[in-house]
């Protein structure tokens, strides 16, 4: 260990480590375009819940292209004016998009287009030469999904119609048809034609692993299809927490220092917390870890641990009483599953308040999730 200092909980910043921990999120970058009126401004206030343009400072980056990102946002949106059909604007365009993402393309991995998303509205009934244009050429740089908008106001053989519009242009699966029409979407057999949960299924599938956490934090995710998608990339960050607690107790050290290990499993419920949007003050959340959080793991860990720490984790010294690295990365893994799970039920089901859900199955969850070993080929 770098200090042999104990840890203690009470001096613990949960509001300077959420500052760390939003500074570190790498933000995949956005574009929306397509022509003015095809519901642009719908689709990123549907997928997050929220108008990001009002949220985050924009700034223009380009004649017709604005930027919108914050600290406390997860992704950094650029939105194209777009363009009326017709008009002298739609000759500036085409390059004036393509210009945008090509020079992004020269820079910085954190400075490129990374994915793009080419709005058509249906109503409209045609795609136009210059939407097959842009779309030919943005995929030449980046990923690119076109989502027919306003599809409630087509028939199908009209929808079909559209999407053969782009046979040859881009892939069958990386074409959406997208609705926030109350009528469509909550009527179960209209809503199997929409395509939100693919959307998002797919965006996050095109991003870099490194990417991904940022889509998935800000994603107003309600379907179980996505929340389930969001609880299987939680792995990944798990995965890191698990691999510094094996670090930090490569020397083996005595039972009764394992508190040395803390800061490593709170940050992660700290990080876990984040990434779900749970919805607690710094107060609130300090007092989950120290006062639900951290005593559980200490009953499981002297009732179930010692008395089967060479069941769970073979080669451990239960003997001397000490955690080795092995039993540093279980527990940890634990720790991280059982969050990670608690916070998948809240979202699904809110009836529950997450500080209730802590208190009655925390504990449980910890000690199921202890007889696991931690997986470092989990699905990220």
């Amino acid at each position: 260990m770098e200090s042999t200092k104990r840890f203690d909980f009470k001096d613990y910043d949960v509001k300077a480590e959420l500052e760390r921990l939003r500074g570190n999120v790498k933000k995949p970058n956005i574009l929306i375009a397509g022509a003015t009126g095809a519901g642009k401004s719908s689709v990123v206030n549907y997928v997050f819940g929220r108008d990001l343009t009002k949220v985050a400072a924009g700034e223009p980056v380009t004649r017709g292209i604005h930027q919108y990102t914050s600290d406390d946002i997860a992704v950094t949106l650029f939105d194209s004016e777009g363009y009326e059909i017709g008009s002298a604007r739609q000759q500036h365009y085409e390059e004036e998009v393509i210009g945008f993402v090509e020079n992004a393309k020269r820079q910085e991995a954190s400075k490129r287009i990374h994915l793009v998303w080419y709005t058509i509205n249906a109503a409209t009934k045609r795609v136009t030469p210059l939407d097959k244009a842009l779309i030919r050429r943005l995929r030449e740089s980046t990923a690119v999904a076109v989502l027919f908008t306003q599809i409630d106001q087509v028939d199908l053989d009209e929808l079909t119609a559209l999407r053969n519009e782009l046979n040859g242009i881009l892939p069958e699966d990386a074409i959406f048809q997208v609705s926030i029409s109350s009528e469509i979407l909550n009527n179960e057999t209209l809503r199997q034609y929409v395509d939100w949960e693919r959307l998002i299924v797919w965006s996050v599938e095109q991003l870099d692993a490194s990417l991904q956490e940022g889509l998935l934090m800000e994603i107003h995710a309600e379907s179980e299809t996505m929340l389930k998608l969001k609880r299987k990339k939680a792995n990944r960050i798990i995965s890191g927490y698990v691999a510094s607690a094996g670090t930090a107790a490569a020397v083996p050290l005595p039972f009764a220092d394992a508190v040395a290990l803390t800061p490593i499993q709170v940050t992660m419920s700290v990080h876990l917390f984040r990434y779900w949007g749970v919805k607690a003050s710094d107060d609130l959340l300090k007092t989950l870890i120290g006062s639900t959080i951290i005593p559980q793991i200490g009953r499981t860990l002297s009732k179930t641990i010692l008395l089967n720490v060479m069941k769970f984790f073979p080669g451990a010294n239960a003997a001397a009483g000490v955690i080795n690295a092995t039993v540093a990365s279980g527990i940890t893994w634990a720790i991280g599953l059982a969050i990670n799970e608690i916070a998948y039920r809240n979202a699904m089901d809110s009836s529950k308040t997450i500080e209730q859900l802590l208190n009655q199955e925390f504990g449980s969850l910890f000690e199921q999730y202890l007889k696991q070993k931690p997986k470092s080929d989990q699905p990220s």
